[in-house]
């Protein structure tokens, strides 16, 4: 019964609230389609980087990340750590106490653009989340507006204010209103969990980065000591 009254109120729709649902579509079908993507993506690169985690922490020397990256599933994680360790092959087979602290500034950087250049893929297509959850409601009341609008000039054309003339112009243009409502609504919220999500894989990544600095540092160390020892 809903839907036959939806498409009986449709069809009194003018050309401008047309447009205005018709871009409130695209812009619904925008939106279910970034949310599905964006959870399964999430979704298999938290089982990824988990199972990536899981091994690394076993791990005791820094020389045994590029076995273990061999051995992973493709994860945020593991391009991470393969990043740090293209640059750490650039650094020479001799350490001094000169040269330890520069080695690991050096990653502390590469560590930085990788955590930026991942976070730059999770941030992917949220824009288009935060445009809707803004847009949606003002193209709706943009059709609301227009639609009274219209309901008034039938008012003034017929001389009568009778629920009849009114009626139909009214209920199309709160028609544009819950269109914009059910965009938007949809798109705020998977904009704030997907952000809040990103937020917090952002942290996990940073102390991941400083688990396999440690690493390194811990390994320069005991390439000095026995230097020192011998």
């Amino acid at each position: 019964m809903q839907d036959i009254v939806l498409f009986q109120l449709l069809k009194h729709c003018d050309t401008a609230s047309i447009i205005i649902m018709t871009i409130l579509g695209f812009m619904s079908v925008g939106t279910w389609g970034i949310i599905l993507v964006k959870m399964r993506y999430f979704g298999k690169n938290s089982t990824l980087n988990a199972d990536f985690f899981g091994r690394f922490v076993r791990i005791e020397q820094f020389v045994q990340l590029k076995a273990h990256c061999r051995q992973s599933g493709d994860s945020p994680l593991k391009k991470l750590t393969e990043e740090v360790l293209i640059e750490a092959q650039k650094f020479s087979a001799f350490v001094s106490y000169d040269s330890i602290q520069h080695r690991a500034s050096l990653l502390e950087d590469t560590i930085q653009r990788s955590i930026e250049a991942i976070r730059l893929e999770e941030d992917k297509y949220l824009s288009f989340l935060a445009m809707s959850s803004n847009l949606a409601p003002f193209f709706g009341l943009l059709g609301t507006v227009w639609g009274i609008m219209i309901a008034f000039y039938q008012i003034g054309l017929h001389g009568s204010a009778d629920l009849t003339v009114v009626a139909p112009g009214i209920s199309v243009a709160l028609v544009t209103t819950v269109f914009g409502l059910a965009v938007a609504i949809p798109a705020s919220a998977s904009y704030n969990i997907f952000v809040n999500r990103c937020n917090r894989n952002e942290i996990s990544y940073y102390n991941f980065g400083s688990r396999v600095l440690s690493l390194f540092k811990r390994g320069d160390l005991l390439a000095l000591e026995e230097v020192a020892g011998g």
